[in-house]
């Protein structure tokens, strides 16, 4: 800390350098390309976190580094020139994603439960691929039963052996409560996280809705009101409440009084989620510029279709040495704005 307080003025305004959103699109092509954040610092690495989609809206996957192009001052800088590389943003934009299954219902006695835990387990093999993954199971009593802890997909088949082996100990679902403590579970790995983009989704599975009555509405709306986490619900079952449920998944929910519907609320809902990690890109390069202000186009083409989205940097007092590979802070504008004020009022 210490070092980025005594910084000198000249690294300062490279490393802080104005990187604003011109525009984006292109007079050739309709892609949408989006910044996410960006970055310039020496010895001479730009980077850019942008979102690619169509012209409808849709995530374009799949994306290598030779589907784009840069310009900086309106001409191309070629490969031969500038080193690049795409980078993981898996390292850039932490995704945290909780899902919580009511186990005190019927589905727990019924021949569905099998299918149950196939649905669970394709989800946290499908939405792991893209986000931090946990699983816990509640029933009727106060504490949620944690299966999986936010490490991925390696322990996918210790998930399906434990929930086909959990009994209920309670069967008045307790939804208000399990919501009101993955909310928090939620908070804290917000507050521990240190990655420039951070985000949090709770999705929540039942066959029911709200019996135990442990968590009152109201202390639920308000935790409700003060998270900054998505919401998603899956409801299937005869007994479910719907308006309810309808309320609670603010992000989305699936509901059907069909219980063996839950499959297909599974799989929207993880189709939503990787979807939207999906066609987010990290593009980086070593910029053959020096000094001053230069205004930079990064481009996206397809075989079909491209688009631009454009930023500038200042390149003084850059020089020899850089990798592509290099990690930048890629902290939203504003956000390196305001800590490159508090860096000079404490210097």
């Amino acid at each position: 800390m210490l070092a980025r307080r005594t910084m000198t003025l000249r690294s300062l305004h490279a490393s802080a350098a104005v990187l604003l959103l011109v525009g984006c699109g292109s007079s050739g092509g309709s892609l949408k390309v989006t910044r996410i954040a960006a970055a310039a610092d020496p010895p001479s690495n730009v980077a850019v976190y942008v979102d690619v989609k169509d012209k409808v809206g849709r995530p374009i996957p799949g994306l290598a580094e030779k589907n784009f192009r840069v310009y900086e001052d309106g001409k191309l800088v070629t490969t031969s020139k500038a080193k690049r590389a795409l980078l993981e943003p898996k390292e850039f934009d932490v995704r945290y994603v909780l899902l919580l299954v009511d186990m005190s219902g019927p589905i727990v006695d019924s021949e569905d439960l099998p299918e149950l835990t196939r649905s669970v387990a394709a989800f946290v093999d499908h939405v792991g691929a893209t986000h931090e993954i946990a699983v816990g199971a509640f029933d009727g009593n106060d504490e949620v039963v944690p299966f999986l802890g936010y490490a991925g997909t390696a322990e996918t088949k210790k998930v399906t052996d434990a929930l086909q082996k959990f009994r209920p100990r309670s069967r008045n679902t307790n939804l208000n409560g399990a919501v009101y403590q993955g909310l928090h579970s939620l908070r804290d790995r917000l507050n521990a996280a240190t990655a420039p983009q951070k985000s949090a989704i709770l999705v929540v599975f039942t066959d029911r809705g709200e019996l135990s009555h442990s968590v009152s509405p109201e202390t639920l709306k308000q935790g409700l009101k003060e998270t900054p986490a998505q919401i998603y619900v899956i409801g299937a079952g005869e007994g479910i409440h719907r308006e309810e449920l309808t309320a609670l998944g603010r992000s989305g929910a699936y509901l059907s009084n069909n219980p063996k519907n839950f499959k297909t609320g599974f799989e929207e809902t993880a189709k939503k989620l990787a979807a939207d990690a999906d066609g987010r890109y990290v593009f980086s390069y070593c910029t053959p510029k020096r000094r001053g202000d230069h205004r930079v186009e990064v481009e996206a083409v397809t075989s079909h279709d491209r688009g631009r989205v454009m930023f500038k940097f200042n390149a003084d007092g850059f020089g020899a040495g850089c990798s592509p590979k290099r990690k930048l802070d890629l902290a939203p504008a504003g956000k390196k704005k305001e800590e490159t004020a508090e860096r000079e009022d404490e210097s």
